[in-house]
C-alpha cells in the first residue's frame, strides 16, 4: 500500500470515529501536513493530531484501532517531562502511522482548533497551519524539523509565529534556529 493509499485510508477511518462522535476533532501534521504550505517531500508516515470524545479515555481510542483496524498497536510511555504524553502508532501496509493525543498538550489543542481545510492528495483536511507546523515541530527538533522550519518560515508572518512561540515557552527554541528581527 503506497504513502496515498495509507493516507486515504487512514483519513476515511478518523472521519467515522469523528462522525460516531469518539473523537472530536483531529488534524494533519508533520511531513504530509508540509505538501500543504511548501514544497512536498518524503516522508514516511502519517501524522495526525487528535482531540478524543470527554465519553472515552485514551486507552479505549487505542482499543478501537486494535480492534476496528485488527491493527497492533504501540503505545509510547510518556515520563511527566515530555511534552506529548498521548502517542500510539500502528501500521497500515508498509506504512506508519502515528496518532498524538491532545491530553496536557495545550499546543495541540491550538493547532487542531486553528488548523484549515486543505486539499492532500485530493482530499479535504484539516491541516495545521504553517505557524503552529513550525511550533510542533520545535518540540523533537530533528535535522529535518530544522530544515522544515526555515522552508515555512519563508511563507509566514515571523511576528505572529513569534508571539505563538513565547506563549508556549518556545521562543529559545525558534530564535535559535531562525534570526528573528527585534522589533
Amino acid at each position: 500500500m503506497s504513502i496515498i493509499e495509507t493516507f486515504i485510508k487512514t483519513i476515511s477511518f478518523f472521519d467515522e470515529l469523528k462522525d460516531e462522535g469518539i473523537i472530536e476533532d483531529y488534524a494533519l501534521i508533520g511531513g504530509l501536513a508540509l505538501s500543504a504550505w511548501i514544497r512536498p517531500r518524503t516522508t514516511r508516515d502519517v501524522d495526525l493530531m487528535v482531540i478524543i470524545s470527554k465519553k472515552i479515555s485514551w486507552d479505549d481510542l487505542v482499543s478501537i484501532i486494535k480492534t476496528r483496524l485488527q491493527k497492533k498497536v504501540s503505545v509510547h510511555k510518556a515520563t511527566p517531562q515530555m511534552t506529548i504524553q498521548e502517542k500510539f502508532s500502528f501500521m497500515y501496509g508498509h506504512i506508519q502511522v502515528d496518532i498524538i493525543g491532545t491530553g496536557g498538550f495545550d499546543l495541540a489543542v491550538d493547532a487542531i482548533k486553528n488548523a484549515v481545510v486543505a486539499d492532500v492528495f485530493g482530499r479535504s483536511i484539516k491541516v495545521a497551519t504553517p505557524e503552529y507546523l513550525i511550533l510542533l515541530k520545535l518540540i523533537p527538533l530533528s535535522s529535518q524539523d530544522i530544515v522544515d522550519i526555515k522552508e515555512l518560515a519563508k511563507k509566514i508572518d515571523m511576528h505572529k509565529v513569534s508571539n505563538l512561540a513565547e506563549k508556549y515557552f518556545l521562543l529559545p527554541k525558534l530564535e535559535s534556529i531562525i534570526q528573528l528581527k527585534k522589533s
